[in-house]
């Protein structure tokens, strides 16, 4: 037992030789995958890091796929939790780890797996970009990063979001690129701190779709291109409705206003009735999630939900252990906190401030965990904005930071 604790994770040798070579071979073919090759991928020398931003569901098939060795990648443990993606990812020698959680089990992993020669892949953002821009990195990453001083190798993917948007519906074909670059040496680490480390590592990977596609102007061919925008723009530019968007083909309206807009095949949005208020997703959403913050803070005792949505089902688990159904029900969002009401009548609170590790898994499902357990909110409603619901979480959590800091600093 205590061997098998302590067992390295390594790749299917079978599967890496006969499979992954036909997954290959119908991704290329289907995304049109093209290389621009700056650090000489063909003679790199394990061990070494990749990292790279992360837009579409199948960026480590992307990234490992003109790489000469195979890569393992750090995978949040949620997919580990269906029997055919636990198989599958153990197969590609893949690492679990629980998001935004410290998690040695997997720091030990990644040193057994570089003492032995591997090669590590990672996306330091943590999740999947909603509209099209490089977010944050987890810090956790680039501490882990600059204490390993390996050498990095980045991998910029641009098309990936547009030929498969986060929110959106089915496949846009047009055109993927992978620019891989030398984003650190071993000798450029040892001069950095961490903090610097992460900042340098944002921007050498740093990607945003739509500035990348007013220069290339590719077009993304694809059925129903606006369906379901309204899953990542939950608040209407003209009457401040929030969640009040319907999405239908190429285009979606406001049902509370009429302000309709089209999503074309270039990834902008154009006038349908009126003149339009953003020409992108990413204005678009930099204005709502501002408004957001007031719209959060008005009473943060309201006795009225700020929001609500139903239909759901509360799961409860643990990292990556199977999720057990508790109730279907309805969720209400407070400024206080999410309440979960079930068709019986019974109510179960989750307070803000007991909240953590908030995440949208797939498009239309929120995890969060609370009182140490994993808590998921899985909406029937395919076109609710989970991410909507996340966003409310994260920002009253920002907010209760700023006021810990503006409260030490007016003490000092």
């Amino acid at each position: 037992m205590k061997g098998q604790k302590h067992k390295t994770i390594n790749p299917n040798p079978i599967f890496v030789k006969f499979i992954r070579p036909i997954i290959h071979a119908i991704l290329k073919r289907r995304y049109t995958l093209e290389i621009e090759d700056t650090v000489g991928t063909k003679n790199l020398s394990p061990p070494y890091i990749v990292v790279g931003n992360h837009v579409n569901f199948w960026d480590p098939f992307f990234v490992g796929l003109f790489l000469p060795q195979d890569v393992q990648f750090i995978a949040s443990d949620s997919v580990f939790r269906t029997k055919i993606f636990y198989i599958l990812m153990k197969l590609f020698g893949s690492i679990p780890t629980s998001k935004f959680m410290t998690d040695t089990k997997t720091v030990a992993q990644i040193i057994r797996i570089i003492k032995r020669g591997g090669v590590i892949g990672v996306f330091p953002e943590g999740r999947r970009t909603w509209d099209g821009r490089s977010l944050r990195h987890v810090h956790t990453v680039s501490r882990l990063i600059h204490k390993l001083k390996l050498p990095v190798v980045g991998v910029v993917i641009k098309g990936g979001y547009l030929s498969k948007p986060r929110w959106g519906r089915g496949l846009r074909r047009g055109k993927v690129t992978m620019e891989y670059k030398m984003v650190f040496t071993p000798e450029e680490l040892k001069k950095i701190d961490a903090a610097t480390c992460r900042g340098l590592m944002e921007e050498r990977i740093e990607h945003d779709e739509e500035e990348w596609n007013k220069k290339q102007q590719i077009s993304f061919v694809g059925k129903h291109p606006a369906e379901y925008i309204e899953r990542a723009l939950f608040v209407c530019p003209k009457c401040k409705s929030i969640a009040s968007f319907y999405s239908q083909g190429d285009t979606a309206e406001c049902r509370q206003c009429g302000y309709s807009f089209r999503y074309d095949n270039y990834g902008f949005l154009q006038p349908v009735n009126s003149p339009l208020v953003f020409s992108s997703i990413s204005e678009w959403n930099d204005w709502q999630i501002e408004y957001f913050i007031d719209y959060l803070s008005k009473d943060m005792n309201a006795k009225e939900a700020l929001f609500e949505e139903g239909p759901a089902i509360l799961w409860r688990g643990y990292r990556a252990e199977p999720l057990k159904r508790l109730n279907t029900g309805r969720a209400f969002f407070y400024p206080s906190g999410i309440e979960f009401r079930t068709t019986v009548g019974k109510t179960k609170f989750f307070s803000i401030d007991e909240i953590y590790g908030e995440n949208v898994q797939d498009k239309e499902k929120l995890e969060f965990y609370h009182q140490n357990s994993l808590y998921r909110l899985d909406f029937l409603n395919i076109r609710v904005s989970a991410y909507m619901w996340y966003q409310a979480i994260s920002l009253l959590h920002q907010k209760a930071q700023n006021m810990k800091v503006d409260g030490r600093a007016h003490v000092n």
